[in-house]
């Protein structure tokens, strides 16, 4: 894959994270639904640029998954794949009978936010374009 392609992933996974951290403070503005899905797809972005930057492409779907597979290019620490496997649990969009709209805590919300911080530094780290 182009090295552009690759920066192109993490530069949406930035963008995404920023949009997250900046409607955390404005609660007026954006709901624990509304952020949950950013905060996502931050962490996908991340991951797919890992993905990208060692030319494969992910056998899963979720989130938890994609984490354990990018584990064999990156060393992700066990309680990181952990809470984003927490995540992936909150919402399943894969069953129409679950609602679509969850309560999620203050806490909830900046613990999402700080995993998509340590996957965004994580993939920095380990990416040289990325940084």
């Amino acid at each position: 894959m182009i090295k552009r392609d690759c920066e192109s992933f993490v530069e949406a996974g930035n963008s995404y994270l920023k949009t997250a951290q900046r409607g955390h403070r404005r609660e007026s503005v954006f709901t624990g639904t509304m952020l949950y899905p950013i905060l996502c797809l931050s962490i996908e972005k991340y991951l797919m640029g890992l993905f990208c930057y060692h030319n494969a492409i992910p056998q899963h779907n979720t989130l938890a998954r994609m984490a354990r597979e990018a584990a064999d290019f990156v060393d992700i620490p066990m309680d990181l794949i952990e809470a984003i496997q927490s995540m992936d649990g909150l919402l399943d969009l894969c069953d129409p009978a679950a609602p679509l709209q969850m309560g999620l805590s203050d806490a909830q919300l900046q613990s999402m936010i700080a995993v998509g911080e340590k996957i965004r530094d994580l993939v920095s780290a380990h990416m040289p374009c990325a940084a």
